[in-house]
């Protein structure tokens, strides 16, 4: 199976806007298809993310349940499986926002006419002022110069009434915050680049918009029968009595947070200012506290998800090797207490997700291995291992691919866990 979200790449409304943690449709449409799963039977996907899952259950007509705790990548993956739209209605909103934007943006660009000056950009007024962001670091990671352009742009999608038009021009300004900033983004990297003073932020939104009018002209000239879709947004560790329609589900594949001291929330944090679902660093921190923990940097000592994993002696070993590993640093992170919180988390996802879907339904969970401080961690036996404790029973560990890294001597294997629900 291919897992890596490259795939996604070049994929009509798949690359509506993109993480480099993603995993890929084929992976999705393989299971389908090597599971049997028939027109109308119902796929969740407890961890959503921008919503490949779902979106390509909805092109095998089949039905998508996504429950995913970001806020932003809910709307995300709302936006991208929205396909009901008046074609011509929808065009009109999107030349009223190019035609507003166009020549404030203009006015806003380096690139002057002669004669200009700095003076002259500085005086005009929008007619539309927005409150920046109040995210920390925001001129590191973005010039003014770029922001001042971008809530240009974000004021003139505002002037479209709320709706399906206005969240699809919102989702395309969301896939141009990164490309324009001055970050580096992708699954093991994340920092500052060369500061690029200026963007061009309008012109980076007209190309993102036309591909995804164009996408969506070409869907409704598919003859095929689409799926529906729905996208939760909830913690999964605490989702059990969730009551929708869909559930339960007939089938499960996710792919959840890996254990890789990464702090999720970093991925998405333009996107959660500029688009106002976090307003202070306050709401940020209390939706990292709703997210499984796997950034050793999270020591929220009120998460007592570690107590889930007391009895369990493989994740304890682990645990304590890392403590003895690290007992003479008075510095650096807990990765001992992370690798605690990460394995507890998992497995009340495990649990919950057990009362979500049909008895003899199938859950795969596509996880990787980790290593911190030279202690190996094989997270998909551990999966295996947690799942058979909450009731599934296991029925195979898949490796799809295996990773070498420079920062440690050991071989990780990206692995697809599969789990059954026993049917009595």
């Amino acid at each position: 199976m291919p897992t890596t979200a490259v795939l996604n790449y070049e994929r009509s409304f798949f690359d509506w806007y993109l993480m480099p943690e993603s995993f890929s449709a084929p992976l999705v449409e393989e299971a389908i298809e090597e599971h049997g799963l028939k027109t109308g039977q119902i796929i969740l996907d407890p961890f959503s993310g921008t919503g490949t899952t779902i979106l390509a259950a909805k092109f095998q007509g089949l039905n998508g349940v996504g429950i995913e705790v970001n806020p932003f990548l809910c709307f995300a993956a709302r936006v991208k499986t929205h396909l009901d739209y008046n074609l011509q209605s929808l065009e009109a909103d999107i030349n009223l926002v190019l035609k507003e934007a166009e020549p404030r943006l203009a006015r806003l660009s380096l690139n002057l006419p002669l004669f200009s000056s700095e003076t002259t950009v500085r005086e005009t007024t929008p007619e539309y002022p927005l409150p920046t962001p109040q995210m920390p670091r925001l001129y590191k990671w973005m010039s003014k110069r770029v922001v001042e352009k971008v809530m240009e742009l974000k004021g003139s999608i505002l002037l479209l009434p709320p709706g399906p038009h206005r969240d699809l021009c919102l989702l395309a300004l969301a896939a141009i915050l990164r490309p324009v900033s001055n970050m580096k983004l992708t699954p093991h990297a994340f920092g500052s680049r060369v500061e690029k003073k200026d963007a061009p932020v309008f012109n980076a939104f007209l190309k993102k918009i036309k591909k995804m009018f164009a996408d969506l002209e070409q869907a409704q000239a598919w003859e095929v029968q689409f799926g529906t879709t729905d996208v939760i947004e909830s913690d999964i560790r605490c989702s059990g009595n969730i009551d929708h329609s869909l559930l339960p589900a007939d089938f499960v594949i996710t792919s959840p947070p890996y254990l890789n001291n990464l702090d999720y929330t970093m991925q998405t944090r333009l996107e959660l200012f500029f688009l106002d679902f976090v307003k202070d660093m306050n709401e940020l921190r209390k939706l990292r506290k709703r997210m499984i923990i796997s950034d050793a940097k999270a020591m929220y000592k009120d998460i007592k998800d570690h107590e889930m994993i007391a009895s369990f002696p493989s994740v304890q070993s682990i645990v304590e090797q890392l403590r003895e590993r690290l007992k003479d640093k008075n510095w650096g992170w807990d990765y001992a207490f992370m690798t605690a919180q990460y394995f507890g988390g998992m497995y009340r996802t495990l649990r919950q997700v057990r009362d979500l879907i049909k008895p003899g339904a199938r859950l795969i969970v596509v996880v990787g291995e980790s290593a911190h401080s030279g202690v190996f961690v094989p997270v998909p036996k551990i999966i295996g291992e947690l799942g058979m404790a909450v009731g599934y029973e296991l029925e195979e560990t898949r490796i799809l691919r295996t990773r070498r890294s420079s920062s440690h001597k050991f071989s990780l294997a990206e692995s697809a866990v599969v789990l059954r629900k026993p049917v009595a």
